[in-house]
């Protein structure tokens, strides 16, 4: 075949591959745009956001958990309009936890008006003997944003074993007649927080005791003073003493005493 003949055959086949090339390009260029766009669009609340801050309650800045039972934890969102966003999709948004705590979010609403997130999470392994806060986190694409770390107040109930009776010690182990006797209620953990407790004797003609526990003894006998727990009142402790009469010298120390409940 003559050269001119054959590069009058090629140059057809040269100039349609060049235009092929070009509108390919053409193509990626306006996909690329395009991903670029809705990557932008999927980002811009979070590019928006200036905070999300704990709403703190009664003065109060921790949030309170008392497990098993769900908890509501209120947010205020700078700007406010987007809080409603924010609660468009919990799936969006998670807590982060230390010490192997963990809060399962099961519901969001949103006050666009106060700018308020409201949310609802079921709380599971917090210890009450350790130090625990939350992060909230929310995720839109491949950012997220996440809040400051807040504390973490965590309500332990009473358990049966878990109370005993305080009562001043005297040298003889016995208590005067027209004497007064400060008891209080002692918990083991000592992170037990609902320590709240109601006082009663069998015979309060033996001897009184008010709603602070101090116990007045009235005449000689035995009285058995019963601590009950306000939390859980299946959880009690008693101690019996002996009255008698004329004054007893205090010791400086105190017994704790229990067991029946």
């Amino acid at each position: 075949m003559k050269k001119n003949i054959f590069y009058a055959l090629m140059m057809p086949a040269l100039l349609l591959g060049t235009v092929s090339c070009t509108d390919y390009q053409d193509d990626i260029d306006k996909l690329t745009a395009e991903n670029d766009a809705l990557r932008s669009y999927n980002n811009q609340t979070i590019s928006q956001l200036n905070s999300v801050v704990f709403q703190t309650e009664n003065g109060l800045n921790c949030i309170t958990v008392d497990q098993p039972n769900a908890t509501t934890i209120v947010y205020e969102v700078e700007p406010k309009a987007l809080a409603t966003t924010m609660a468009a999709d919990i799936n969006r948004l998670s807590f982060a936890s230390q010490q192997g705590a963990a809060m399962a979010i099961t519901a969001a609403t949103a006050d666009a008006s106060k700018g308020t997130l409201t949310i609802t999470a079921t709380p599971s392994g917090f210890d009450g003997s350790k130090t625990q806060s939350l992060s909230l986190i929310y995720s839109e694409d491949n950012r997220s944003y996440q809040t400051a770390y807040t504390p973490v107040y965590v309500i332990t109930h009473p358990t049966a074993g878990s109370m005993a009776i305080y009562i001043p010690a005297t040298s003889s182990g016995k208590y005067a007649v027209g004497e007064k006797y400060q008891l209080s209620a002692v918990f083991t953990p000592a992170y037990i927080t609902e320590t709240d407790v109601t006082w009663s004797v069998d015979d309060t003609t033996l001897a009184t005791i008010d709603e602070n526990g101090v116990l007045t003894p009235l005449k000689n006998g035995t009285v058995t003073i019963t601590c009950t727990s306000k939390d859980n009142t299946a959880v009690t402790t008693t101690v019996s003493i002996e009255i008698t009469g004329g004054n007893i010298p205090l010791n400086e120390g105190g017994v704790s005493q229990g067991g029946a409940e």
